[in-house]
């Protein structure tokens, strides 16, 4: 078989997606802040924490428990409860994608089958709610929202969004 034959095959079978088996079933953290992605098939994958992690929140698995995401928690100055301030989002075997703020994570939640992630930040104290839109494989901006997550006639990206 020729070496670009094989390279080929190789690459074919690394960017596959999981199988059914391979599934998603569950994210934690450890103790040492390491990820830990368990798989329907039992199998155990550890993602290293971020720098400065205390914990993750909000985790999140696609329908097709491809694709998943979660929040990084990290410590808050005033000492208080530790704050979300990046969006990690994993399929394939690694990190695809990470998402920063200025701001705290209040809410975040996929579309169009994993292949976006909108979110809703904010002043860790006081109300004065931004959310956005973007796509996971490029992190592009897709749309962004100043408004209440109340209103009846909010974007419908911002629907699967919480205060």
């Amino acid at each position: 078989m020729s070496r670009v034959l094989l390279l080929w095959l190789l690459g074919l079978l690394c960017s596959a997606p999981l199988s059914a088996q391979d599934a998603i079933q569950r994210i934690y953290a450890d103790q040492k802040q390491q990820v830990h992605v368990l798989l329907k098939d039992g199998k155990s994958l550890i993602v290293p924490g971020e720098h400065g992690q205390v914990g993750i929140d909000s985790v999140h698995i696609t329908d097709d428990g491809q694709t998943a995401g979660w929040l990084v928690l990290y410590p808050d100055p005033d000492n208080s409860s530790p704050y979300a301030g990046t969006l990690v989002v994993w399929g394939g075997g690694r990190v695809v994608r990470r998402f920063w703020s200025d701001q705290t994570f209040w809410s975040w939640a996929f579309y169009a089958q994993g292949k976006q992630v909108a979110y809703h930040v904010g002043p860790t104290h006081g109300d004065a709610p931004h959310c956005e839109l973007h796509e996971v494989g490029s992190g592009r901006l897709l749309a962004s929202w100043d408004g209440d997550l109340e209103d009846a006639n909010r974007p419908e990206w911002t629907k699967g969004l919480e205060h």
